[in-house]
């Protein structure tokens, strides 16, 4: 094994380089204590020289203000504000403390005040509503989103010397073999379906009055139609029935959003959207503050109206199919949606007004009878319809089986043409 060895040349290089280092070390501690001892000493300098000047200036003042003088009269007393109940409001580097006023105070009582009398007439409407159960053929009830644990509202639209009318929502008898409704005071009795209307989720029931105690039928009532007009967006509401899922629970809130048009089968919807918040199992109606009925809660068309705010149809779209539908009718179907054809939008179109047709249903009258989508319909039985609405209530003075002429205008190659369709509505 060959042992290398460092060469002597390097040993001695080492030891140059340390003793190098050691030379260069000593001198310099010497110079910093000098230094430190320089600096101590103009401190004291300065410092005897700001003290003198100080002395001077204080024997100066002395002398000018008088040997009476007591600095405890210039002393400034710091106190720590205690709390007011004010609120600090910051404004760049300035804060301003405003103070509650009276008028301030008078506002929130009289709020609060309005608050209670619009819970209260939501409250009282408890003996116009119903709950609302259905029976399947195997005995198991039924609510209205049974399976989110929610219940169906009824309210007592009319009330005849034999009979309560009260309308539903119509998923809460759908399937179902038996209906029964329970009023406010714990009374059960059988109800029977008169009519159904998918098309606005709207059924009519009836109860005899011969099996409701007599005690039960003074304090019911039936509800009061009034009218969405005037409801605007900041309009004050109140929602009754089942509004979070509780039956008889009361909610209260603004309107946020107002004429949203919904396009359903040979018809138009107007909706209103509000900002009290819905659930899966949201149902009820609408009171104005007047405690008037302005709309049927309807979240079935979220993408519209928001899917976290409830929303009503207004009463004014429905309240014509919901005396039909108390009578045991049904609107004639045609079988068609379609939106309307205003002045600017003919006129940027090269298009006649009238209603567009955005869908026709399979198997329907409208289908069978030729219309086809991208129609513009124009005349029905020689009358000018230039709305949904407007058709609407052609249909309304029809029944199923009648037959119509209707007017509509097609593209075809690049040109408009005007056909009369024969179709017989169901």
């Amino acid at each position: 094994m060959t042992i290398h060895k460092k060469p002597v040349e390097e040993k001695e290089h080492d030891s140059e380089k340390y003793r190098f280092m050691k030379e260069q070390v000593r001198p310099q501690q010497k110079k910093n204590a000098i230094k430190y001892a320089q600096k101590a000493v103009s401190v004291i300098v300065l410092a005897l020289i700001f003290g003198s000047a100080a002395g001077a200036a204080f024997y100066f003042v002395q002398s000018r203000l008088g040997a009476d003088m007591d600095f405890r009269d210039y002393l400034v007393e710091t106190v720590r504000p205690e709390a007011t109940g004010q609120d600090d409001d910051i404004d760049g580097s300035k804060i301003v403390r405003r103070s509650v006023s009276q008028s301030d105070i008078d506002s929130i009582t009289n709020y609060d005040h309005v608050s209670k009398k619009m819970a209260a007439i939501g409250s009282s409407y408890k003996y116009a509503l119903v709950k609302v159960k259905g029976v399947m053929a195997d005995n198991n009830w039924k609510d209205v989103n049974s399976d989110d644990g929610g219940v169906t509202f009824g309210a007592i639209f009319g009330i005849t010397r034999n009979e309560y009318i009260i309308v539903t929502d119509s998923s809460a008898v759908n399937g179902t073999d038996e209906v029964s409704v329970e009023f406010f005071d714990g009374t059960e009795v059988k109800a029977s379906v008169i009519n159904i209307d998918s098309n606005i989720n709207i059924a009519a029931l009836r109860v005899d009055k011969t099996n409701i105690p007599i005690a039960t039928r003074r304090k019911a009532f039936p509800i009061s139609v009034g009218s969405v007009s005037g409801t605007i967006n900041g309009s004050n509401v109140i929602a009754v029935g089942a509004p979070n899922g509780i039956m008889y629970s009361v909610m209260l809130g603004k309107v946020i959003k107002s004429d949203i048009e919904v396009s359903i089968i040979d018809n138009q919807l107007s909706m209103y959207s509000t900002d009290m918040v819905s659930t899966s199992i949201s149902n009820g109606i609408i009171l104005n503050t007047d405690g008037n009925v302005i709309g049927i809660i309807n979240n079935h068309y979220t993408n519209l109206t928001g899917e976290k705010n409830i929303s009503f149809v207004s009463i004014n779209s429905i309240n014509d199919m919901i005396e039909l539908l108390m009578r045991g009718k049904n609107v004639a179907y045609m079988g068609m949606e379609g939106k309307d054809v205003d002045s600017a939008a003919a006129a940027e179109h090269s298009i006649s007004r009238g209603i567009y047709v955005t869908a026709v249903y399979s198997s329907s009258p409208a289908y069978a009878g030729g219309m086809r989508v991208a129609d513009v319909v124009e005349k029905i039985d020689g009358i000018s319809v230039k709305t949904v609405y407007a058709l609407h209530n052609v249909l309304m003075k029809h029944k199923s089986g009648d037959e119509i002429k209707v007017e509509v205008s097609r593209k075809v190659k690049n040109k408009r043409k005007n056909i009369t369709l024969s179709i017989t509505l169901s």
